[in-house]
């Protein structure tokens, strides 16, 4: 039944399965699996457990940046427990970095869930008919291969802890994890530059992997692209040309070469047949996922038919023979910092308040996307495709430090151009953008071809 239900989780973790199972106080059986991706060279084989003992086990999906904080260790996940141990219910907040953990406790009877502020590694929650039993997932799919009848997402910025007895179980909730401040006082961008410098330098030298860049003629890849060089980092970028502003790509491609960036590779667009294949190839080896978001009135895409979806599938894909493995991806920058609109105009059907922030911040906090809605659609997308091919996303523009950030800039600085700290950002170190654009992903090499018949005509 396991193996089943690792159908799609196991891609995630190529290196090694492992499944542990034990009894309980009750007698109730409890089964732990772990796929793991071998980033740092340093991996531990879980569960781990807590200086050897057979009494607190935990599971770990992500990266933890800050481990050192918390003692000598020579990966993340060894300073998981003992994190846990002194800090208890604080530890999800002390954490920096992308991460799932449960810990489970055999002499409490207790499991102990919780996730970073935005949930960016997928994890979701089961439960059968029988009161006395739970699980929990990265993919729904698993949950339903092992018989679960009700199954929901976890919620971002929020910890469980469930309770085990003979009859029953109780589940306590605990949220926020992390609480972010809306005194909207600084009045540069200063502050948001060193946070974002320092948001992609830690993700970028984490481990032993040489970082990639999905690059685009776009903001938020341009942006990670630039701080990269600016730190000196080796980096190696991926672009499909199909729906980019191509002289903008060839600008970024040329500084970055002239940079830190050792291999771009372009791909000019993806032919019918390569759509079909990233699509068939989806649908056999990707967790099934249906966007939580409406791209209008009751329409809900999955990653079948989103060509964004299909563009990365494809990268990733070429990124895993040259073994790359960590991806920093730009996912959460248009939910963060624009909503999909600017100055109240909405790019997109689902935008809410088209990129236009209030004097008091308090009245549209937390906004659908900064936890929900597209948030949600586009993280376990990047998570979901490039599991499929055990590459790992990071997201720099969801460190705590640069939402924090943003979030305290005064209005006038928000408001002022579309993503305002990122158009600063490129702006003072002349790194070519498209001004005001937010262009969609669109990576058939017959769409660009139509968009430069139709651009004749119009001109």
């Amino acid at each position: 039944m396991l193996a089943s239900a690792n159908e799609y989780a196991r891609h995630r973790g190529p290196d090694r399965t492992e499944v542990h199972r034990l009894t309980d106080s009750h007698g109730f059986q409890i089964a732990m699996l772990h796929n793991l991706l071998d980033i740092s060279g340093n991996a531990c084989s879980q569960p781990i457990s807590a200086y050897g003992r057979n009494d607190v086990f935990a599971l770990f999906n992500g990266e933890i940046y800050n481990f050192r904080d918390f003692g000598s260790f020579r990966s993340d996940t060894e300073c998981i427990l003992p994190a846990c141990a002194q800090h208890g219910r604080q530890t999800p907040a002390m954490l920096d970095g992308e991460f799932s953990i449960v810990v489970y406790s055999v002499g409490a009877n207790s499991l102990d869930i919780f996730t970073d502020p935005f949930l960016t590694k997928p994890l979701y929650l089961g439960r059968w008919e029988n009161e006395t039993d739970f699980a929990a997932a990265t993919c729904a799919s698993s949950l339903k291969g092992i018989g679960c009848t009700r199954i929901e997402m976890a919620t971002p910025n929020t910890a469980c802890q469930i309770q085990f007895t003979s009859k029953d179980l109780t589940i306590e909730t605990h949220s926020p994890l992390v609480g972010f401040s809306l005194d909207q006082h600084k009045e540069n961008y200063n502050d948001w530059d060193t946070a974002f410098l320092a948001a992609v330098g830690k993700r970028a030298l984490h481990g032993a992997q040489r970082p990639m860049v999905f690059l685009s003629s776009g903001y938020d890849s341009g942006a990670i692209c630039l701080a990269l060089n600016l730190q000196k980092i080796e980096y190696d970028t991926h672009s499909i040309l199909a729906g980019e502003e191509q002289g903008i790509l060839d600008q970024r491609i040329r500084i970055n070469k002239a940079g830190t960036c050792g291999k771009a590779i372009r791909i000019r667009g993806l032919s019918e047949f390569d759509v079909r294949q990233m699509s068939s190839d989806i649908k056999t080896n990707v967790e099934p996922f249906v966007y939580v978001h409406e791209d209008q009135p009751g329409v809900f895409s999955d990653l079948q038919s989103d060509g964004g979806a299909l563009g990365a599938n494809y990268l990733a894909r070429l990124a895993r023979k040259q073994n790359r493995l960590v991806n920093l991806s730009g996912s959460g920058a248009d939910e963060i910092m624009s909503d999909y609109g600017f100055a109240g105009e909405k790019f997109y059907y689902h935008s809410e308040f088209g990129g236009r922030f209030p004097d008091e911040l308090q009245s549209i906090f937390p906004w659908k996307k900064f936890y929900g809605d597209t948030q949600r659609s586009y993280l376990f997308k990047d998570e979901y495709i490039l599991g499929r091919h055990g590459i790992e996303g990071r997201y720099p523009f969801l460190d705590k430090q640069v939402v924090q950030e943003f979030l305290w800039l005064a209005p006038p600085l928000k408001n002022e151009a579309y993503k305002g700290a990122i158009e600063h950002f490129l702006a003072c170190h002349d790194y070519p953008f498209e001004r005001l654009k937010k262009r969609g992903f669109s990576p058939r090499a017959e769409d660009s071809a139509l968009r430069r018949f139709f651009s004749r005509l119009l001109n």
